[in-house]
């Protein structure tokens, strides 16, 4: 069976511009791309034999009308089985950075229209992970049909004790 690999540029717009990462009123909005009928997605290409991470997020951003990411960070890395007549998927999930406002993405190709998704209802999880670590700071994660999974060699987070439980949580402790 055959196996793609898609790099898929994260593009979002921040609920308030002046403070971008701040997620305490609302998440930011995910731009997506629908096509030919399809479902909205991430824009996103297939990666082409021998082309960088860098030149496939640089041609998924000028089809949009954006500036390609100088250097594109990945956000998170998602492999989805094959499934029917689709061949094995690994997609990169790209910073494709943010916009301050509803600017029109002009796809060059004028087929794709564009959309402001809320993060509730992104079709697809590796998003949701992808900007959670991103607002939050955290690393990329791995992913496996969009749900993060653990190496055999990582604690088992059940097994690893936590601090013990304040028997008497209203009690402060004495100076």
């Amino acid at each position: 069976m055959a196996r793609q690999t898609w790099v898929h540029l994260l593009v979002w717009r921040p609920v308030e511009p002046a403070r971008p990462l701040d997620v305490s009123r609302a998440w930011p909005r995910v731009l997506q791309v629908s096509g030919g009928g399809g479902a909205p997605a991430p824009p996103g290409v297939i990666l082409r034999p021998d082309e960088s991470v860098r030149a496939a997020a640089g041609r998924i951003a000028t089809a949009l009308g954006l500036r390609p990411p100088t250097l594109p960070r990945v956000l998170a890395v998602d492999q989805r089985p094959a499934e029917g007549d689709c061949p094995e998927e690994l997609s990169l999930i790209v910073d494709g950075g943010w916009l301050a406002d509803d600017v029109p993405v002009a796809c060059t190709c004028g087929q794709h229209p564009w959309s402001w998704t809320p993060v509730a209802e992104l079709g697809r999880l590796a998003l949701v992970h992808a900007l959670r670590g991103l607002v939050v700071g955290q690393p990329p994660p791995a992913l496996w049909n969009g749900t993060p999974f653990r190496l055999a060699t990582d604690p088992d987070p059940d097994s690893v004790p936590g601090p013990e439980p304040d028997p008497d949580p209203g009690r402060r402790p004495s100076s």
